[in-house]
Protein backbone atom coordinates (compact mmCIF):
# COMPACT_ATOMS: atom_id res chain seq x y z
CA UNK A 1 0.00 0.00 0.00
CA UNK A 2 2.80 2.06 0.35
CA UNK A 3 3.78 2.02 -3.31
CA UNK A 4 0.43 3.56 -4.61
CA UNK A 5 0.57 6.07 -1.83
CA UNK A 6 4.15 7.00 -2.93
CA UNK A 7 3.35 7.08 -6.49
CA UNK A 8 0.60 9.03 -6.03
CA UNK A 9 2.30 12.08 -4.38
CA UNK A 10 5.16 11.59 -6.74
CA UNK A 11 3.26 12.34 -10.13
CA UNK A 12 2.53 15.58 -8.72
CA UNK A 13 6.20 16.32 -7.61
CA UNK A 14 7.69 15.38 -10.84
CA UNK A 15 5.14 17.74 -13.15
CA UNK A 16 6.13 20.31 -10.55
CA UNK A 17 9.53 19.83 -11.01
CA UNK A 18 8.65 19.20 -15.05
CA UNK A 19 7.05 22.94 -15.54
CA UNK A 20 9.44 24.57 -13.02
CA UNK A 21 12.39 23.56 -15.10
CA UNK A 22 10.54 24.45 -18.69
CA UNK A 23 10.08 28.01 -16.86
CA UNK A 24 13.62 28.76 -16.20
CA UNK A 25 14.91 28.78 -19.95
CA UNK A 26 12.06 31.21 -20.85
CA UNK A 27 12.70 33.64 -17.97
CA UNK A 28 16.61 33.81 -19.27
CA UNK A 29 16.14 35.64 -21.98
CA UNK A 30 14.28 38.46 -20.62
CA UNK A 31 17.03 38.48 -17.70
CA UNK A 32 19.65 38.43 -20.95
CA UNK A 33 17.93 41.62 -23.03
CA UNK A 34 17.53 43.10 -19.67
CA UNK A 35 20.99 43.31 -18.94
CA UNK A 36 22.34 44.24 -22.85
CA UNK A 37 19.52 46.98 -22.58
CA UNK A 38 20.68 48.51 -19.37
CA UNK A 39 24.02 48.36 -20.31
CA UNK A 40 23.07 50.12 -23.82
CA UNK A 41 21.27 52.62 -22.03
CA UNK A 42 24.10 53.05 -19.07
CA UNK A 43 26.43 53.51 -22.10
CA UNK A 44 24.87 55.58 -23.78
CA UNK A 45 24.19 57.75 -21.46
CA UNK A 46 27.64 58.36 -19.87
CA UNK A 47 28.78 59.18 -23.77
CA UNK A 48 26.65 62.07 -23.34
CA UNK A 49 27.69 63.27 -20.47
CA UNK A 50 30.82 63.45 -21.78
CA UNK A 51 30.46 65.07 -24.71
CA UNK A 52 29.12 67.67 -22.30
CA UNK A 53 31.95 67.30 -19.87
CA UNK A 54 34.62 67.91 -23.19
CA UNK A 55 32.74 71.26 -23.85
CA UNK A 56 31.49 72.44 -20.56
CA UNK A 57 34.11 71.11 -18.11
CA UNK A 58 36.04 73.82 -16.59
CA UNK A 59 39.09 71.90 -15.56
CA UNK A 60 41.41 69.70 -17.45
CA UNK A 61 41.29 66.57 -15.37
CA UNK A 62 37.44 66.60 -15.78
CA UNK A 63 37.76 67.09 -19.92
CA UNK A 64 40.76 64.44 -19.99
CA UNK A 65 38.52 61.93 -18.04
CA UNK A 66 35.38 62.95 -20.49
CA UNK A 67 37.96 61.88 -23.52
CA UNK A 68 38.23 58.67 -21.80
CA UNK A 69 35.04 57.99 -21.69
CA UNK A 70 34.32 58.85 -25.01
CA UNK A 71 37.40 56.79 -26.11
CA UNK A 72 36.21 53.32 -23.86
CA UNK A 73 32.52 53.29 -24.12
CA UNK A 74 32.08 54.16 -27.76
CA UNK A 75 33.89 50.66 -28.19
CA UNK A 76 31.76 49.23 -25.45
CA UNK A 77 28.38 50.80 -27.07
CA UNK A 78 29.55 49.56 -30.34
CA UNK A 79 30.33 45.94 -28.90
CA UNK A 80 27.36 46.02 -27.06
CA UNK A 81 25.59 47.06 -30.14
CA UNK A 82 26.69 43.75 -32.38
CA UNK A 83 25.51 41.73 -29.23
CA UNK A 84 22.19 43.35 -29.06
CA UNK A 85 21.91 42.23 -32.97
CA UNK A 86 23.73 38.89 -32.37
CA UNK A 87 20.95 38.08 -29.26
CA UNK A 88 17.97 39.92 -31.12
CA UNK A 89 17.58 42.72 -28.54
CA UNK A 90 16.39 45.97 -29.85
CA UNK A 91 19.69 48.34 -29.36
CA UNK A 92 17.75 51.55 -30.23
CA UNK A 93 21.70 52.61 -31.77
CA UNK A 94 20.44 55.69 -33.22
CA UNK A 95 19.00 56.80 -29.38
CA UNK A 96 19.57 60.33 -29.22
CA UNK A 97 22.23 61.30 -26.80
CA UNK A 98 20.23 64.06 -25.10
CA UNK A 99 21.97 66.68 -22.82
CA UNK A 100 20.62 67.30 -19.78
CA UNK A 101 20.11 71.05 -19.11
CA UNK A 102 20.17 73.88 -21.71
CA UNK A 103 23.70 74.84 -23.33
CA UNK A 104 23.64 78.24 -21.81
CA UNK A 105 22.90 76.37 -17.93
CA UNK A 106 25.51 74.22 -18.50
CA UNK A 107 28.22 76.82 -19.65
CA UNK A 108 27.84 78.79 -17.11
CA UNK A 109 27.33 76.43 -13.98
CA UNK A 110 29.72 76.57 -11.57
CA UNK A 111 28.99 72.73 -10.01
CA UNK A 112 29.33 71.67 -13.41
CA UNK A 113 32.54 69.69 -13.00
CA UNK A 114 31.57 68.35 -9.72
CA UNK A 115 28.22 66.97 -10.70
CA UNK A 116 29.44 65.34 -14.06
CA UNK A 117 31.75 63.96 -11.51
CA UNK A 118 29.43 62.69 -9.22
CA UNK A 119 27.24 61.46 -12.42
CA UNK A 120 30.03 59.79 -13.81
CA UNK A 121 30.66 57.88 -10.57
CA UNK A 122 27.08 56.92 -9.62
CA UNK A 123 26.94 55.54 -13.45
CA UNK A 124 30.01 53.67 -13.26
CA UNK A 125 29.12 52.18 -10.23
CA UNK A 126 25.87 50.82 -11.57
CA UNK A 127 28.03 49.47 -14.87
CA UNK A 128 30.41 47.46 -12.74
CA UNK A 129 27.67 45.99 -10.74
CA UNK A 130 25.57 44.77 -13.91
CA UNK A 131 28.84 43.41 -15.46
CA UNK A 132 29.83 41.48 -12.30
CA UNK A 133 26.57 39.98 -11.89
CA UNK A 134 26.43 39.01 -15.79
CA UNK A 135 29.89 37.50 -15.58
CA UNK A 136 29.40 35.76 -12.62
CA UNK A 137 25.92 33.83 -13.84
CA UNK A 138 25.41 30.40 -15.64
CA UNK A 139 23.75 32.43 -18.51
CA UNK A 140 24.47 32.85 -22.11
CA UNK A 141 27.93 31.86 -22.31
CA UNK A 142 28.41 35.08 -24.61
CA UNK A 143 26.94 37.27 -22.29
CA UNK A 144 29.10 36.14 -19.24
CA UNK A 145 31.63 36.06 -21.54
CA UNK A 146 31.28 39.66 -22.98
CA UNK A 147 30.56 40.61 -19.65
CA UNK A 148 33.89 39.43 -18.29
CA UNK A 149 36.30 40.98 -21.29
CA UNK A 150 35.00 45.01 -20.14
CA UNK A 151 34.68 44.33 -16.56
CA UNK A 152 38.46 45.48 -16.07
CA UNK A 153 37.65 48.74 -18.03
CA UNK A 154 34.79 49.21 -16.59
CA UNK A 155 36.96 48.66 -12.82
CA UNK A 156 39.01 51.55 -14.34
CA UNK A 157 36.97 53.97 -15.04
CA UNK A 158 35.10 53.26 -12.01
CA UNK A 159 38.17 54.05 -10.17
CA UNK A 160 38.93 56.97 -12.31
CA UNK A 161 35.24 58.45 -11.60
CA UNK A 162 35.99 58.29 -8.45
CA UNK A 163 39.34 59.89 -7.91
CA UNK A 164 37.89 62.57 -10.10
CA UNK A 165 34.85 63.08 -7.36
CA UNK A 166 37.74 63.42 -4.50
CA UNK A 167 39.38 66.10 -6.51
CA UNK A 168 36.17 68.32 -7.24
CA UNK A 169 35.28 68.59 -3.79
CA UNK A 170 34.40 71.86 -2.63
Amino acid sequence: MTHPRLSTLLGPLLLGLLLFGSATPAQEPSSESAFISEALRNSQQQLARAQQAIRYGKTLAVRDQAQGVLDEHSNLLRDLQTLAQKKGVPAQADAPLKPQGTQAQLAESERFDHDYAVAQLEASKAAVEAFDRMSRRNADPDLQGFARLWLPMLYHQRELADQLVASQAP
